[in-house]
């Protein structure tokens, strides 16, 4: 009588248990050697400006603490890559880095117009970026000396306002040539700053009034300029807390097709001070790296060291940030056409 069972030789019965062993060895595995890989590693942060400008020292304080939660516990450094606007260094994670988790970025929050608006200046697409998390919203301003012949965008029509810039592709640029060319301003850009540091010490010295920027280097600045720059104008989508009186960008709007267009500027502000890494890398890589954000950003020995800093946390999650950044390259067509003329692009 049969009992439903197979006989399986004593040879055959050791294959079998050689292929389980291996089985299990491998399975659990994606999760135990993505985890693994990291031990040993240094992580580097590639910062697209110089050590002056908030681009750089908020990475500086998540690599501080970063590699605390990240398995293995990876060295983390960081490296900067000034140029363009941030352009150099987007171009580099989306040609050169390597795409292993060893390499993550924090670049202009600019960099989703640029793209959609100069797309032949760009080798990157900045939807296929896989973002980890960011630090910080942030509200832009454009901003000049309590010394600048102008100090209201109504001022600026008649008088020639002189900024600095850090390079097309920066809010340093943007900003001002959007509002000469949309609202008759008379603000003259002044190229080749490295960064928010060189900008800072030319206003101290007159040979600029202003620059644009985030609010956060603003309030971080002390020495002369402490307590004398004039906030003409926040670029978010709600007023800052800390600047109830100045207003928005959309607040120029004449007609819906502007407050759209500036809407679309004005969508840098989730993006703020983020981190991401190249396209490819394993996702199993890129969940860890969030979840090591994740647990970072609310770490109470982070946070004390950020308000020791003096540095604002308002963060966002990777999924979110990314959804994001997609919507924003997504801008219909005719509507960036329109804008590129308005930029005298």
């Amino acid at each position: 009588m049969s009992t439903g069972r197979i006989a399986v030789s004593p040879g055959r019965r050791s294959v079998m248990l050689a292929a389980l062993a291996m089985t299990l060895t491998c399975a659990g595995p994606q999760g135990a050697l993505a985890e693994d890989f990291f031990a040993g590693k240094t992580i580097r942060i590639i910062t697209s400006a110089d050590a002056a400008s908030t681009y750089t020292t908020y990475p500086q304080l998540v690599a501080q603490h970063y590699g605390r939660f990240i398995p293995g516990n990876p060295n983390v450094i960081v490296q900067t890559m000034p140029g363009a606007g941030g352009i150099v260094a987007a171009n580099y994670m989306a040609t050169i880095a390597p795409r292993d988790g060893t390499m993550i970025a924090s670049v202009h929050d600019t960099l989703t117009m640029t793209q959609v608006l100069k797309p032949q200046d760009v080798k990157f697409d900045m939807s296929k970026f896989n973002w980890i998390g960011v630090v910080t919203k942030m509200t832009s301003t454009l901003s000049v000396s309590d010394r600048a012949p102008a100090t209201t965008i109504d001022g600026a029509k008649k008088t020639e306002v002189i900024l600095g810039s850090s390079g097309p592709g920066s809010i340093t640029d943007i900003l001002p040539q959007l509002l000469n060319h949309m609202y008759g301003t008379r603000y003259k850009v002044v190229g080749g700053y490295s960064g928010l540091g060189q900008m800072n010490m030319a206003i101290e010295r007159d040979e600029i009034h202003g620059r644009a920027g985030s609010l956060t280097s603003w309030q971080q600045v002390s020495g002369p300029l402490a307590g004398h720059m004039v906030h003409v104008v926040q670029v978010n989508m709600a007023r800052d807390p800390a600047l109830p009186n100045t207003p928005l960008l959309t607040d120029l709007a004449r007609n819906e097709r502007e407050k759209a267009m500036l809407e679309f500027m004005s969508s840098t502000g989730i993006i703020g001070r983020s981190l991401f890494a190249p396209q490819d890398v394993p996702l199993e890589r890129i969940e860890i790296l969030r979840k090591a954000f994740d647990e970072m950003i609310v770490d109470p020995t982070f946070l004390a060291d950020a308000k020791k800093r003096q540095h604002d946390i308002d963060p966002v999650k990777g999924e979110v940030v990314q959804a994001a950044v997609k919507k924003t390259t997504q801008l219909p067509k005719e509507d960036a056409a329109e804008l590129r003329k308005a930029l005298g692009m």
